[in-house]
């Protein structure tokens, strides 16, 4: 919560001098993996991602863009399934454009996130071990982009961004975690 208020107060000190500000409506898949230590013999599936993103724009040209968004994944194996589902914030003040279009982009910054749910489903039986796992983790964020349209009118975002969940906090047992999103948006 903490954070969440902590970047609501950036965006509104940024966006005071901002030149140029935009929302974005994202939706997405996402695929997460889990540390070495948490695997227990389970794949990856593609997962959802919806979101809403805002991004900024400087008097000196540079943008910087913070967003939520709630992001499910699974696991699979043979019988069972395990999903999780949580709720993303993050900050990417570091922001380069990669070509003088500043049509393809390059960003970094901080996420947080709090775990809503997990589930395992072992044949039927369905084991939920939320409250035995530690539910708020923060961790580097970093994304390349693409931000396609005619100046003035809407444009379409299409992006690739990686999150880890480095240290996190809280009672119960840590699922450090990586997670690859690949997010299409559109500009309001």
């Amino acid at each position: 919560m903490k954070y969440l208020v902590f970047v609501l107060c950036l965006m509104a000190a940024t966006s005071a001098g901002a030149q140029k500000r935009s929302l974005h409506i994202l939706l997405g898949s996402t695929i997460g993996t889990l540390a070495k230590e948490n695997k227990n013999d389970l794949t990856p599936r593609p997962g959802f991602l919806l979101g809403l993103e805002y991004w900024a724009l400087n008097a000196k040209g540079n943008y910087w863009s913070a967003g939520i968004n709630y992001n499910a994944f699974r696991r699979v194996a043979d019988k069972q399934k395990e999903t999780f589902e949580y709720l993303n914030m993050y900050a990417l003040p570091l922001m380069w454009a990669l070509d003088k279009q500043k049509k393809w982009y390059f960003q970094a910054g901080l996420f947080s996130n709090y775990l809503l749910g997990q589930n395992l489903d072992d044949n039927g039986n369905v084991i939920n071990s939320t409250k035995k796992l530690q539910r708020f983790y923060v961790g580097p964020s970093v994304g390349i982009g693409a931000r396609l349209g005619q100046e003035g009118s809407s444009k379409i975002l299409l992006a690739l961004r990686n999150d880890y969940g480095a240290i996190g906090f809280g009672k119960g047992t840590a699922q450090r975690f990586n997670t690859i999103s690949l997010v299409a948006g559109i500009e309001l």
